[in-house]
């Protein structure tokens, strides 16, 4: 997201030549009738994650001064970082219609219009950005997502590339700030090492790999340097050479340090959607997991996980997610044992699961705090059924299936239509309406169950 946030040491957007930090940047409690003061104090809070006295300044602020354009796409941005997205497309639309110019703003309303399902619109708004700045980097990762969104996938990985400014690097902005990255896939005739940087989340560094095959086919010797939770079934299932995590590795040459995200436009397989990489359980862990899952009842045994991580307030993410009471609703009387999976599940959300499916669900939960205990977790369970998070993708890593619930508006692997994505051919699809309706795709679900158990 490029948030119209001033840094602390940046000019301060009031013009007055003075540093953000010591204008009005300050945390001190402006004049009722400041609208910049209020403005910049309601950002400030909101950045603190203080959000409710954040909108309220930002609101004052803009009543004072209604056709501020400025405060409109501040305020906009914020509706937006809260999941408010009738609010901030409706606010982000004001701002550019007062100031067509606004090019972060634009890029904004592109967000919230993506994470609305339209994102055709979308498209047409970071296109407008991108023609009032061309080197404004969040602007270029908002149309390549949006670009994905559409299934344009050669398109998108083209544009995925375009990320010269380390900011936008998804997950290590401090390292990455000084690092630079490589633009194009070295020679590996010459010296076959290059270092992966998994610089994206876990599921999606997983997802990724997937490329690691092509890599070693021209010839690669592969360093992974990433999160290390993913270093022992990476090296145990020979995706990579080496694995390293932390610091950047001593004597690194830029020109062979690959962004993982960058493979699909490097490899020139921009139009392809190979297989994912096979990750191998450890053996002795599988027949733990097995012996686990007979205490708790019969086969088959079927892992439910309903929401992608926890919900955080000010967290600008695509919300995945069904209200486990409604999943415990539509399996009730399928012959199976459920076993949780949920990473961080919160109470009332097991309860609301086990008294609408009206039978226990066995917990196994813990085994998110070791990727490997979940991985061998996934190899033993029968079926698997959730929304898509980190489990999903080690799931499609062992070559076995998993029936994906997949909320509106759908993530770009999920595609926008079709009962399965070319990424995951071997995935049944249950989709929710565009209205958020999950009755049909409920009903397909259990009867899917109900087949396989019998």
């Amino acid at each position: 997201m490029n948030a119209p946030f001033a840094r602390r040491n940046d000019p301060c957007p009031c013009g007055s030549g003075a540093r953000y930090k010591d204008c009005h940047g300050k945390l001190g409690a402006p004049a009722p009738d400041d609208a910049p003061a209020l403005h910049a104090r309601g950002y400030e809070l909101s950045k603190l994650g203080r959000f409710d006295e954040g909108l309220a300044l930002l609101q004052r602020a803009l009543a004072l001064q209604p056709r501020n354009a400025d405060f409109l796409a501040s305020l906009g941005t914020i509706h937006y970082v809260l999941g408010e997205l009738a609010a901030a497309i409706a606010t982000l639309e004001r701002a550019v219609e007062i100031a067509p110019h606004m090019a972060e703003a634009h890029s904004n309303l592109a967000m919230a219009l993506r994470d609305a399902g339209d994102p055709e619109r979308a498209l047409s708004a970071v296109q407008r950005a991108l023609e009032l700045r061309p080197d404004l980097p969040a602007a270029h990762l908002n149309h390549a997502l949006i670009l994905l969104a559409l299934g344009r996938f050669p398109e998108a990985w083209r544009a995925y590339v375009w990320r010269p400014q380390p900011a936008v690097n998804l997950r290590d902005l401090g390292i990455a700030a000084t690092l630079p990255h490589a633009a194009s896939l070295p020679d590996f005739a010459a010296d076959p090492w290059i270092t992966l940087h998994g610089e994206q989340g876990i599921g999606d560094v997983i997802f990724f790999l997937r490329y690691a095959a092509q890599l070693h086919a021209r010839g690669a010797k592969l360093r992974f340097w990433g999160d290390a939770r993913l270093a022992p079934m990476l090296l145990r299932s020979g995706v990579v050479e080496e694995a390293v995590s932390g610091a950047p590795p001593r004597g690194l040459d830029p020109s062979r340090l690959v962004w993982i995200g960058d493979l699909p436009a490097l490899l020139r397989m921009e139009s392809e959607f190979p297989a994912p990489a096979r990750l191998v359980p450890d053996p002795a862990r599988v027949a733990a997991m097995r012996a686990k899952l007979a205490s708790l009842g019969p086969a088959p045994h079927v892992a439910l996980t309903w929401r992608a991580g926890l919900a955080r307030r000010g967290k600008a993410v695509l919300a995945k997610a069904i209200d486990p009471g409604t999943l415990g609703a539509a399996l009730k009387g399928v012959a199976a044992t459920f076993v949780s999976v949920q990473r961080d599940p919160l109470p009332q959300e097991a309860a609301a699961l086990e008294r609408a499916l009206g039978a226990k669900v066995g917990e196994l939960s813990g085994a998110n705090a070791d990727l490997d205990d979940m991985l061998a977790l996934l190899e033993a369970v029968d079926e698997y059924v959730g929304v898509s998070n980190t489990n999903t993708h080690l799931r499609a890593s062992l070559g076995g299936s998993a029936r994906v619930l997949v909320p509106w508006p759908p993530e770009w692997r999920w595609l926008r239509a079709g009962a399965a994505s070319a990424w995951f051919p071997q995935f049944p699809l249950y989709r929710a309406s565009p209205e958020g309706d999950w009755s049909a795709a409920l009903e397909r679900l259990a009867g899917d169950l109900r087949a396989v158990s019998r």
